[in-house]
């Protein structure tokens, strides 16, 4: 799910949940999501986060990334 404008929309990645571990692509109605992991873990565990940017796309052409954190698991 990702929220835009105030709104929540559903987006899916192929693969399950082995296709949404590295960084992944998430598509859905007029969006594309990509996760890009930067770096190593930053912590220990089973699902460690992980430095990653953020690109959001839309149908329009307009672009937007974010830095932050990936983490995927329990």
């Amino acid at each position: 799910m990702v929220k835009v404008a105030g709104y929540v929309e559903h987006v899916s990645a192929p693969g399950g949940f082995n296709g949404i571990t590295e960084s992944p692509t998430f598509s859905g109605k007029g969006k594309t999501v990509h996760i890009e992991v930067t770096g190593e873990p930053t912590e220990g565990g089973e699902s460690p986060p992980r430095p990653a940017t953020l690109t959001y796309d839309r149908a329009d052409g307009a672009q937007r990334d974010w830095q932050g954190e990936w983490r995927c698991g329990p």
